[in-house]
């Protein structure tokens, strides 16, 4: 778990950044908490990426994590899902599984061009139909941004689905298990709709 002083710094970071962006944009209070949102995601993001690139970088795998870890999180910014409660937790999973998996498909043959398309355009459709998978830790209230959040998503995969024909055979694959990891973190653990209380 994070230490206390260690929340306690990257809170008042956040929002002394906030104040700062509101101060010179005067932002409308929907932007505003967007934006709040955005800085937060992204100061409990930075730790997370900077082990994990160290690791790719003494496995010499860089190229590869970059791959997997670009396709997720942007992917993941559309989808949103589940998180785990601890971000200690989250920090080691992170890091394990953006170098873990590349690492291992380099071992491979990787997955055939056609069978990946298939696969991309399956995972799509779950994918569009949960996406946004709201959380209590990230609550959408308004549902015009539930919905351009959907078609982002599902335009998302889509780019995913062709672009990985451009790439070579282990990047292509890297790419349809981040879209699988994707579709794991969004479809709710129990049959219909996207539940926050069982998605933290």
């Amino acid at each position: 778990m994070e230490k206390p002083e260690q929340k306690l710094l990257l809170y008042k970071l956040s929002d002394r950044l906030f104040a700062a962006i509101q101060k010179n944009l005067q932002l409308e209070r929907r932007q505003a908490l967007l934006v709040k949102l955005g800085i937060d995601t992204v100061l409990n993001v930075i730790p997370k990426l900077i082990i994990t690139i160290i690791l790719a970088l003494l496995l010499h795998e860089l190229v590869p994590v970059l791959v997997f870890m670009g396709s997720f999180l942007v992917l993941r910014g559309f989808a949103y899902g589940r998180h785990l409660e601890s971000d200690l937790l989250c920090t080691i999973l992170t890091a394990v599984t953006f170098v873990g998996v590349p690492y291992l498909i380099q071992f491979t043959d990787g997955i055939p061009e056609l069978f990946r398309f298939i696969l991309c355009l399956l995972l799509t459709v779950p994918i569009g139909m949960f996406s946004p998978a709201v959380t209590r830790k990230n609550p959408i209230k308004s549902q015009s941004l539930k919905r351009a959040l959907k078609h982002k998503a599902i335009i998302t995969s889509l780019v995913f689905s062709f672009l990985q024909f451009l790439v070579s055979n282990n990047l292509g694959t890297i790419i349809v298990v981040s879209l699988l990891l994707v579709f794991t973190l969004t479809v709710p653990l129990k049959g219909g709709k996207s539940d926050e209380a069982e998605n933290v």
